[in-house]
Order: C-alpha cells, then sequence, then structure tokens
C-alpha cells in the first residue's frame, strides 16, 4: 500500500512572492522614476534639420523616464498630422510640437 502526500499551498507566501516580484519588476524596469511633468514646446525647422537630428537634440531633455530615439522620432510624427502624408519630409520655417516629459 503506498501513501500519497499531498502538498499544502501556503496561499500567504504565494501572495507574498507575487507582490515582491511585482515591486522588483517595477523598481528595475523603471516604470515608476518619481513625479513627472509633461513639457510642449513647439521647434522651428531651420535649413539641413532632419527628423533625426530633431529627435536627437531633444531626447536628452526627456529625463522623466527611459525612451528610445524611434520612439521619441515616431512620437513626434504621431502629433504632426502633417508628418504622416509626407513620413518625415520637413521644410525650412516648417513648425512642428515636440512633447517630452521631465522630473519634477
Amino acid at each position: 500500500m503506498s501513501v500519497k502526500r499531498v502538498r499544502r499551498v501556503r496561499w500567504g507566501r504565494v501572495a507574498a512572492a507575487i507582490i515582491g516580484g511585482a515591486l522588483a519588476v517595477t523598481l528595475l524596469t523603471g516604470f515608476y522614476d518619481g513625479d513627472q511633468k509633461l513639457v510642449q514646446t513647439v521647434y522651428t525647422v531651420r535649413e539641413g534639420d532632419t527628423l533625426r537630428e530633431i529627435s536627437e537634440r531633444f531626447l536628452p531633455l526627456n529625463t522623466g523616464g527611459r525612451r528610445y530615439i524611434l520612439e521619441f522620432e515616431e512620437g513626434i510624427v504621431q502629433l504632426n498630422p502633417e508628418l504622416w502624408e509626407n513620413r518625415g519630409d520637413i521644410r525650412p520655417g516648417q513648425q512642428i510640437k515636440i512633447n517630452y516629459w521631465v522630473k519634477e
């Protein structure tokens, strides 16, 4: 005759592990990086500017969280409907909106 052992689940430990894991992921990925403020600005395109160069110029100002250059550039395109039609085609004198986040 064999005796089958039944393991009891200790739900308190399971809940603590899940909460601890979620907290660790949040802290390690920078999901919450403190209070932030949205900055909205308008940039006038100069002769020789490209959308990538403008993104590279404004991305360091984004101190409110981690963003990548392609994401930042796409954000500029989405914010300016005229850039949707002529993907990234900008002209000198054109005004484009740029948003970024800064820590408070």
